[in-house]
């Protein structure tokens, strides 16, 4: 918890003694342990080891850095140090009162200065300080006042630190409120006006705002009733955004930028008042109520420690274990315990309110679900649930598929399309292929425009569109729609997941200009992408085929999109026995995407006799995606008994997200490590620092080897294929178990 203990005494006067006495090792910051690290033990004029104060200036700016770092997620800590200057201890309060911390100063300077010399003299060589320092301290702790804001405690006075559980039992009743993201109308269906029923103790377990549509009505409401004795409101995770709003920051939240900020800079209430109800925010509630003892936070915790101080706010917030991990984190609470504990934040498996002694209060409540409410009356237990009929479909939330406007025509979506710095055009006679620029991509810059502009194709004279690939879909959790917790709201189901194959895009149209097959790539139809493409079309398609492919494109007028595999020009990070066409989708040449249905590219796959994509599963539920999502994502998981890129999860509404697999993700990184060491021959220090598994770690120092010891540089193969197959045929390689080249 936000709790800083402050050590102040001279050397010998007990500090580390009481640290290790009450356990605390763990949570203490040492001045002279930092020392150590900087320097070895250094040799005085006397010829006496001691620690060296040389580095001092580094030494206190790497333990303030540390200390940031620890406040930041609430860390209880603990400063090992003399503290003997009011200006020092002045630092510490003003950090405290950035970060929320209660702040207290365990003051040892009452120990005789005889005895803290004599227990100077015991101590080992290297901790001993000359008595003169000893007097110089204690003249100093005479002048430098503990400044005011900090709280003195005796080293026996630490139980008064402990956050010790609150007897509640006056209470008819004590109410536990779930996430309310910004439904007011839902939370006052809910509670009502606590006002008026003081005998009822409200505690609230965070998530106040973000997402709903009533972020406003909610903070006033708070507002109003947070100074009440019979309220208690836990922080959750989504308040920091409204403490960086009330401070005139920025937040990274997309959701609150879009959406929350404008509610609340419309409403009545100031930044000032904001600031202040913030400030009162609690990191847990730890209550007994009619014999019964009651955790409440805001992720929920495996278990009930002996002394919650010790725990950091972060995981109060966030939870043990990972945001899946709720059902487990609960089952875990009720095992280890006999207490009852109450939190909110993550349901990802749409649990019930109740396990055993636990109760999961996230309702989903912005999305249309409920806000929960668990309440001890008596010696009874309540669940509720309040229905919320006040919200945003999810459809209309961030989303960054384009939004074709009504009735725009092909000539405003030039006009758009040109209009947008991140769109880049190139002009082919008259067919202009549009594709969002390199920065849009690096710096993830996307709007409707550059969304769209994803191998679409124009003939601009005409205003009519030749070719066109997908719009624009991203990865699980690569953008804030595509979080895997927000997945379970936006995906309508049955849900159908397609073997992702890994190649490049191919595009294959009508070209009425000449009367041809128009074959190109997302960008360019003169590159070596189409020429290659180009290639396999002869090689795998009659000709008589082409020439119906050609009539059906302009008939039908759609696009055959393919995934294309060259092993021999274009290897990319999944080895195949041999080259392939995949027949993905045909895609409707209009400007709103629309496509054919599996079932009708069969039918056309099987006409043309082309290979198509492989659907490897339906799945008709959330509970269901959410296991086969974790079979799927674990590093040794094998499709068929191969390895593949991922798949493209499409729901039934269309919208489709890519999901990349361990394999995939692993070897694409070593990719790049590859192409870093065959240019010179090493990584950096800090790019090793992410070769995180002895694989990854043995490649490295393989390829290394390969490079110092060929002679002819050029002649190393240059593609991660090869590269891999070379790699599991050496010694480091034959190591592992596992065989890459089942494709071989």
């Amino acid at each position: 918890m936000r709790v800083l203990l402050l050590l102040r005494g001279s050397a010998g006067c007990g500090k580390s003694t009481w640290i290790e006495q009450n356990g605390l090792e763990p949570y203490t910051l040492s001045a002279d342990e930092i020392r150590l690290m900087y320097a070895s033990p250094t040799l005085n004029v006397c010829g006496e080891e001691c620690i060296s104060q040389l580095n001092d200036t580094k030494v206190w700016k790497t333990l303030f850095q540390i200390l940031e770092s620890r406040m930041e997620r609430g860390e209880f800590t603990v400063i090992d140090a003399t503290n003997s200057k009011t200006s020092e201890m002045k630092r510490y309060a003003e950090l405290c009162n950035r970060y929320r911390y209660r702040i207290y100063c365990v003051d040892f300077t009452d120990i005789p200065i005889e005895e803290t010399k004599r227990r100077n003299k015991m101590r080992p060589i290297v901790k001993q300080v000359p008595e003169t320092v000893i007097d110089n301290m204690y003249a100093r702790f005479a002048t430098q006042k503990i400044p005011s804001g900090i709280t003195i405690i005796k080293p026996d006075e630490l139980s008064k630190v402990w956050f010790k559980p609150m007897d509640v039992s006056e209470y008819d009743a004590v109410h536990f409120v779930g996430d309310v993201h910004g439904c007011y109308t839902a939370l006052k269906e809910a509670i009502g006006d606590v006002t008026e029923k003081p005998n009822e103790l409200f505690v609230f377990c965070g998530d106040y705002t973000d997402r709903g549509v009533e972020n406003a009505e909610v903070v006033k409401e708070l507002l109003r009733i947070y100074k009440e004795p019979n309220v208690y409101l836990i922080e959750g995770n989504h308040e920091k955004h409204m403490w960086v709003w009330a401070n005139d920051g920025t937040t990274g939240s997309k959701e609150f930028e879009m959406h929350t900020r404008a509610q609340l800079e419309s409403a009545s209430f100031t930044k000032k008042d904001v600031r202040k109800l913030y400030r009162s925010f609690g990191q847990c509630a730890y209550y007994i109520y009619r014999g019964k003892t009651i955790l409440a936070t805001h992720g929920g915790l495996s278990t009930l420690p002996n002394n919650l101080t010790l725990v950091a706010t972060d995981q109060m917030i966030k939870g043990s274990g990972n945001y899946s991990d709720a059902d487990v984190v609960d089952q875990s609470f009720c095992e280890n315990t006999d207490a009852y504990q109450v939190h909110g934040h993550r349901n990802l498996k749409g649990n019930p309110i109740q396990t055993c002694r636990a109760f999961n209060l996230e309702g989903n409540v912005e999305f249309g679900g409920s806000i929960r409410v668990v309440s001890f009356v008596g010696n009874e237990i309540k669940v509720s649930e309040f229905k919320n009929n006040i919200y945003l479909p999810t459809e209309e939330r961030i989303d960054y598929t384009a939004k074709i406007k009504k009735n725009e025509s092909v000539a405003d979506a030039i006009l758009a399309l040109r209009a947008n710095k991140q769109v880049v055009e190139k002009q082919f006679g008259d067919i202009s292929s549009f594709n969002f620029s390199k920065q849009a991509f690096f710096d993830k810059i996307w709007d409707e425009q550059t969304i769209r502009a994803r191998g679409l194709y124009i003939n601009i004279p005409k205003g009519k569109i030749v070719a066109r690939g997908y719009t624009k879909f991203f990865n699980v959790n690569e953008r804030p729609e595509t979080k895997f917790d927000m997945l379970q709201h936006k995906l309508k189901f049955p849900v159908t997941a397609y073997v992702k194959e890994n190649g490049f895009l191919g595009l294959v149209s009508y070209n009425e200009i000449d009367d041809s097959l128009f074959v190109t790539t997302k960008s360019n139809p003169d590159g070596n992408y189409a020429s290659w493409l180009k290639e396999m079309i002869d090689k795998k398609i009659p000709v008589d085929t082409q020439q119906k492919m050609k009539e059906f494109s302009g008939e039908n007028n759609v696009t055959f999109v393919f995934e294309c595999i060259d092993m021999q020009r274009d290897p990319h990070i999944i080895d195949y026995p041999e080259n392939h066409l995949f027949l993905l989708d045909i895609v409707y040449n209009e400007l709103k995407f629309k496509k054919f249905s599996y079932d009708e590219l069969i039918s056309v796959a099987d006409k043309f006799g082309l290979e198509h994509k492989e659907r490897a599963v339906v799945i008709n539920d959330w509970q269901t995606f959410f296991d086969w999502y974790y079979t799927v994502t674990a590093p040794d998981y094998l499709y068929n008994n191969r390895h593949i890129e991922g798949f493209v999860v499409e729901d039934a509404d269309g919208y489709m997200v890519k999901l990349k697999l361990a394999y995939y993700n692993l070897w694409k990184y070593l990719r790049g490590v590859s192409y870093k060491v065959l240019k010179r021959g090493h990584l950096d220090g800090k790019e090793t620092s992410s070769l995180t598994t002895p694989l990854m770690n043995q490649y490295y120092a393989w390829l290394k080897r390969i490079y110092a010891e060929t002679e002819d540089k050029e002649s190393i193969p240059r593609d991660i294929c090869s590269l891999r197959k070379l790699f599991y045929a050496s010694d480091e390689g034959r190591n592992f178990t596992k065989e890459e080249n089942d494709n071989d």
